[in-house]
């Protein structure tokens, strides 16, 4: 028998991690292979599982793994493998699952999100509960016969590449989603602040080699003192201020935008005496082209931002069931991969999907029925047992996690 610590049901922290969430439905599958006890047959080995685990302690459903049709190898190549699967399965859930999260997000920016679907070889598309409990190898995709570390590689390659994908797209959403939010910026706050562009229009002002017009910013309280007083603040004998050329242009809680038409030798002046009354003068030129361009460049950054955002989430759904099945498909690999070091050769083994109801009592269960299969000090995760990078837990039945829903490590 082929026998190795590497592939003796150890589970990594990233599959150690644990759901916060009350919600029993994120809770992580178990994924578990056992062998075929001499003198017993798959459907024996079924049965009896399912009787001591299935009384309320968990849902059991059969995970389809090609063992008769995937290679098998040298010993020293299903070592290297196994290390290599564990970094493996940690990238592809942390890519499919970064997937998951930014579709959440897109979701949350516009529509309900909606859980992403996986479609299936039968045709049409499931949820992912239905996909990991009805697991099936896809051939045409994965070609079965390949050797091994070929298979993973090929599933990982596919893998960093819509890790890859995944970054480039964030970027560029990213940098759209910032244009769009700085436009904004600049039509909000109070008047200030706050681009005056969409308040105001050509007709407003008088642009001449003499005369000119000026924006100034009210508290609304001393609208009135601003009305009776805006005509001498220009200075001199004759203050240089048209008289009523002051209207009122937009208001928001505290302050009132004004405009006043005055000579242009007295802007200075105006200037001076309006802040001493604590009017505020704004820095603005009316410039009917620039309030085009700008018009139009909020409009274009406004339509291409929804247009990447359309895309990203379609990439997004399309990408997330590629990622998960290339996960599901190199956690199967990995699972064969542990069993025949564990048990040996050929592969024989029974893999089991189940859905904890009752974590601790389907623990006790579990090592009841398997513990003869390794020594006392593996079973229930003997904490004075550890490896280096291992989350310390071990069993004496090949064990791993499948999570349906983004998990945070606890």
């Amino acid at each position: 028998l082929f026998h190795s610590s590497c592939g003796q049901g150890r589970d990594p922290a990233p599959e150690l991690a644990r759901v916060m969430s009350a919600d029993t439905d994120s809770v992580p599958y178990w994924l578990i292979a056992t062998p075929i006890t001499s003198g017993y047959g798959p459907q024996d080995e079924w049965n009896n599982h399912v009787k001591k685990t299935g009384d309320g302690l968990a849902e059991n459903y059969k995970f389809n793994v090609p063992s008769k049709d995937l290679k098998v190898g040298t010993l020293d190549s299903l070592m290297a493998l196994s290390d290599e699967l564990v970094r493996y399965d940690t990238m592809a859930e942390a890519t499919t699952f970064k997937i998951y999260k930014q579709l959440a997000e897109l979701g949350k920016e516009g529509a309900a999100f909606e859980e992403p679907t996986i479609p299936v070889e039968r045709g049409g598309a499931v949820s992912i509960d239905e996909y990991v409990r009805t697991f099936a190898w896809d051939e045409a995709k994965y070609p079965v016969k390949s050797p091994l570390k070929e298979l993973s590689e090929l599933l990982i390659t596919a893998v960093s590449r819509m890790d890859d994908e995944l970054k480039a797209k964030s970027a560029e959403y990213a940098s759209l989603k910032g244009s769009k939010m700085a436009i904004e910026r600049k039509e909000q706050g109070n008047l200030m602040v706050r681009s005056l562009d969409g308040l105001v229009k050509g007709s407003d002002f008088i642009d001449s080699e003499h005369l000119t017009t000026l924006l100034v910013v009210v508290p609304k309280f001393s609208v009135k003192e601003w009305n009776n007083s805006y005509a001498t603040l220009g200075g001199g004998a004759t203050s240089f201020v048209v008289p009523s050329s002051s209207k009122c242009l937009a208001e928001d809680t505290d302050t009132a935008l004004m405009t006043v038409t005055l000579f242009r030798t007295a802007v200075e002046s105006f200037k001076t005496n309006a802040r001493e009354k604590r009017f505020i003068v704004r820095d603005f030129e009316y410039s009917a082209e620039g309030v085009a361009a700008d018009n139009a460049s909020k409009v274009k950054v406004g339509a291409d931002f929804e247009k990447t955002k359309v895309m990203f989430m379609r990439w997004c759904k399309t990408n997330f069931a590629e990622a998960y099945s290339a996960m599901l498909h190199l956690k199967a690999v990995r699972l064969f991969v542990e069993s025949t070091l564990r048990y040996g050769v050929p592969p024989n083994f029974q893999a089991v999907l189940m859905k904890p109801k009752k974590e601790i009592p389907l623990r006790r269960a579990l090592d009841s029925l398997y513990g003869h299969l390794a020594s006392n000090d593996m079973i229930g995760g003997a904490e004075e047992e550890t490896m280096p990078g291992v989350g310390g837990e071990f069993f004496p039945y090949v064990f791993l996690t499948v999570a349906t829903a983004p998990v945070l490590v606890g």
